[in-house]
């Protein structure tokens, strides 16, 4: 276990990148802000790796939000204000973009800032002991509008109003009842039910969810209908390596052995 405040950790397919800031809460301050993308890269780049996860290093906290003691310095020094405002939007685009599928594994408070990366994952596990609150109302700040854009695109307009405007503290129940998580766990359940489901992507062909991801990305920023990319991205792929292995295994009734990475061309194999 490293004793960074945020550091990733590899466990074959599945990489980690682990919340380490037990003192704190996880509190986010700048310097974890600009380590984020650095860590996001280098697993979006490690050929073995296919799902990424976002966690705490203990199940007490997941983050209670952003460093509070920095606010002060924020206030009196506009550089270093500017500053902390382009890492956070950094960190997040990078979560946010991140070619991989992520997933947050959230264990008790998940507040502020910490709510801000959960948001930016691709989906969102939880405990039943699970807390939530985006509360820069407390504080006299401004929630973003890309973060607001996130929370809206999950638990609309509506809902986003409330949680903002209130900037209460929720359960876990009503988390998933609002869409604003995927599944709840008991606590004692929660890691393997992670892992197992990371797993089953990590099964599933890279270039599909690759791309799959990336078609969605324009969903949500207000593609409506296909267009000469998507249509040749959905004609090149019977050509893929990925197609045709997908294809052998299933006929010869045993598990894929999926070869594709992203930073490799996608070449259509046209031989027979």
């Amino acid at each position: 276990m490293s004793s960074s405040p945020l550091y990733l950790q590899k466990d074959g397919e599945i990489a980690w990148i682990v919340l380490n800031r037990a003192d704190r809460k996880n509190a986010l301050n700048q310097a974890m802000w600009e380590r984020l993308p650095a860590l996001i890269q280098q697993a979006a780049d490690d050929a073995q790796i296919k799902v990424l996860i976002l966690r705490s290093a203990t199940p007490a906290v997941f983050c209670a939000g952003a460093d509070i003691s920095e606010f002060e310095t924020f206030m009196e020094d506009a550089v270093k204000r500017d500053e902390n405002r382009r890492a956070i939007r950094a960190a997040c685009q990078a979560l946010e973009h991140c070619p991989l599928p992520t997933l947050a594994m959230i264990q008790g408070p998940c507040v502020g800032g910490g709510c801000i990366l959960a948001l930016c994952c691709d989906m969102r596990f939880a405990d039943d002991a699970s807390r939530y609150g985006i509360t820069p109302a407390r504080l006299g700040l401004i929630y973003g509008l890309s973060d607001t854009r996130r929370l809206v695109d999950l638990v609309g307009a509506s809902r986003a109003r409330d949680i903002l405007f209130s900037a209460r503290i929720f359960g876990a129940g009503e988390a998933l009842q609002m869409g604003l998580i995927n599944a709840l766990y008991p606590a004692g359940e929660l890691e393997q039910a992670v892992r197992d489901y990371a797993r089953r992507l990590a099964a599933n062909s890279r270039f599909s969810l690759h791309h799959m991801k990336a078609l969605l990305g324009r969903v949500l920023t207000g593609a409506r209908d296909d267009d000469e990319l998507s249509e040749n991205l959905f004609n090149d792929a019977f050509d893929g390596e990925d197609h045709r292995e997908g294809v052998a295994a299933f006929l010869n009734k045993r598990s894929p052995e999926f070869t594709w990475h992203p930073h490799q061309k996608h070449q259509p194999d046209k031989k027979a």
